[in-house]
């Protein structure tokens, strides 16, 4: 017998038992049908699938670039403690906590001013400028210091002033930038950045690297530093380098003018916090970081 012929029936009886299984098939069908329309309708079960995280992912890449200048030291523990287990750099460490005060003025608020010179502005913060909805009033944590360089302990929510720690709204993925003020620290350069991970970030109104030293710190948290300035910071605050060699006077950290991009909003809400020469202060104050106010047809009450 030819290959031919060989191939042919092998041909034949394989189209024949594709037959015999498509009759097989189709009677099987009928039967499931009969037995769908005998108990009722088809059932389609929904498809299960995990809630995408809050906020969604930070940028992985950014045109933005950034530059370093000179910070002075200001604390002299020996070893040098890292910035990143520095509660008075590092906000997300510290931490904060909500006010629940039923009878909190949940409003910016009128404590005048006694700086001459404008402070840092938080609706500067968005371009263009606004006064965004006041998401949550917070307490930022004290802080019980250890022997550096161990980091130390949360205490209990400052009581200084009733919030100390503020929730503004915001657009995920807006551009967030340095807040302007009165003041600047030479060369152009408005602050230095005392810390950054990648959502959190602290901005120093003078050359010294502390937040106890005279000046103004904003602290703004639950965002997306940008990768750029992240790269660069990380860069400066190696655990090897200049910012932890006890004896150093000053060092490179980075540097931004007013206006600049530091981020992105991260989610609905970003926090903002503010020290004055080592307190936290009251972020609620109109006449003092909401001098510049465009747009806010909101009261100014006295502080009570």
């Amino acid at each position: 017998m030819t290959l031919w012929r060989r191939l042919g029936g092998y041909r034949a009886s394989r189209w024949m038992g594709i037959f015999a299984l498509s009759l097989i098939l189709a009677r099987s069908f009928i039967g499931i049908q009969t037995a769908q329309a005998a108990s009722g309708p088809t059932l389609y079960m929904p498809l299960v699938s995990r809630a995408p995280a809050p906020g969604g992912a930070c940028p992985a890449t950014s045109s933005n670039q950034y530059s370093k200048g000179t910070a002075y030291r200001y604390d002299k523990d020996n070893p040098v403690r890292s910035a990143q287990l520095h509660a008075d750099k590092n906000l997300d460490l510290r931490g904060y906590t909500p006010n629940t005060d039923g009878n909190l003025q949940r409003t910016l608020v009128n404590y005048g001013t006694d700086d001459p010179t404008q402070p840092p502005q938080f609706a500067t913060l968005f371009s263009p400028h606004r006064v965004p909805d006041l998401t949550a009033f917070y307490r930022v944590y004290d802080w019980h210091w250890a022997p550096s360089p161990e980091a130390g302990s949360r205490g209990a929510p400052l009581s200084q002033w009733p919030v100390t720690a503020l929730g503004l709204r915001v657009t995920p993925g807006e551009a967030l930038r340095v807040p302007v003020s009165g003041y600047d620290i030479g060369q152009g350069m408005e602050v230095i950045v005392l810390y950054a991970d990648e959502d959190t970030i602290a901005l120093r109104y003078t050359r010294e690297d502390s937040s106890g030293a005279q000046g103004y710190t904003v602290h703004v948290d639950n965002i997306c530093a940008d990768p750029n300035l992240l790269a660069l910071y990380r860069q400066l605050d190696k655990s090897d380098g200049p910012r932890y060699r006890s004896g150093t006077s000053s060092y490179d950290l980075p540097v931004m003018p007013a206006g600049k991009v530091f981020g992105t909003a991260r989610g609905n809400e970003m926090v903002v916090a503010v020290v004055d020469t080592g307190p936290f202060m009251d972020p609620r104050s109109c006449n003092e970081w909401w001098q510049i106010r465009p747009g806010y047809s909101g009261g100014c009450p006295a502080a009570r």
